[in-house]
């Protein structure tokens, strides 16, 4: 990141204070980018950095995440949505870009739909759909608890390699040590809080939350851009098909080479297909 350009600022928003950088450039269109499931934001460095000149870009630890607060009123979706509501308030921005890798994905698909679709100028989603593959389900059913506890950092980032092919060394380095803080015994846990590890999403199961997102799909106007990655068995080709028939302005790209953080494993590769996108 461009030292001079990025500032580290606080919130409190919806009763949690949330930890996020501004890229500067006021004046220009506003863009808020959402990470996923117990990551932070630090996964859009390299994105924010390109899109900087453009937009006015923010990048968020969302509740529970990163630097920010963990939450005493819990991790349903609403609360999230409740707090980008309150969030782009506080940071005064009318209208906006929303980009969401996973569940920032479905943050972004809530709030356009259900909550301020007047304020939301296109809409970016990376890996992430209404419901989840069959594969993924099973997958997700075999996957071995994440460790909550490492040694050291080279510990963790043997554990995050074993999973990830595809990420540079110094990319997947960086995004472990952005997730990690040292204890009082000398080991490394995660930055988010332990309540959102090794719990099933209600996501891939709770046919009400399927339905609020297949609704938003359809009825959102606004464009909306899919980037997936071609190696994440999140969405298959039956759940494209159905995403493209029922989404009135969806367009899809794929990142050869890239498992679900596409922004990670490949950030020069996602900068690249989302340019013609956003307009720059």
């Amino acid at each position: 990141m461009t030292a001079t350009q990025v500032q580290e600022k606080h919130v409190t928003v919806n009763g949690v204070r949330l930890r996020y950088f501004d890229y500067g450039n006021e004046g220009a269109m506003p863009m808020v980018c959402l990470h996923g499931h117990t990551g932070q934001a630090h996964i859009w460095d390299e994105f924010a950095e390109a899109m900087a000149p453009n937009f006015h870009v923010v990048t968020i630890d969302q509740r529970g995440h990163g630097e920010s607060e963990h939450a005493s009123t819990g991790y349903e979706r609403d609360r999230f949505v409740e707090d980008l509501d309150e969030l782009v308030v506080a940071l005064g921005f009318d209208r906006f870009v929303l980009v969401g890798l996973s569940m920032g994905g479905w943050h972004s698909l809530l709030y356009t739909s259900e909550k301020h679709p007047e304020k939301v100028e296109r809409i970016v989603i990376v890996d992430i759909g209404p419901e989840p593959s069959e594969r993924s389900k099973v997958e997700w059913g075999d996957r071995p608890p994440t460790p909550m506890s490492f040694a050291n950092v080279d510990e963790a980032l043997a554990w995050a390699r074993s999973g990830n092919p595809w990420a540079s060394d110094a990319r997947l380095r960086k995004d472990i040590e952005e997730k990690l803080k040292q204890t009082a015994d000398g080991s490394w846990t995660w930055k988010a809080d332990a309540a959102l590890f090794n719990v099933p999403l209600a996501d891939g199961t709770d046919e009400s939350l399927i339905n609020r997102y297949w609704k938003a799909l359809e009825t959102i106007e606004q464009p909306i851009l899919e980037v997936r990655g071609l190696e994440s068995p999140l969405l298959d080709e039956l759940i494209k098909d159905q995403m493209m028939a029922r989404s009135k302005n969806l367009s899809w790209v794929d990142v050869p080479d890239a498992g679900h953080v596409v922004t990670v494993d490949k950030p020069q590769e996602f900068i690249a297909v989302t340019r013609e996108f956003l307009g720059v």
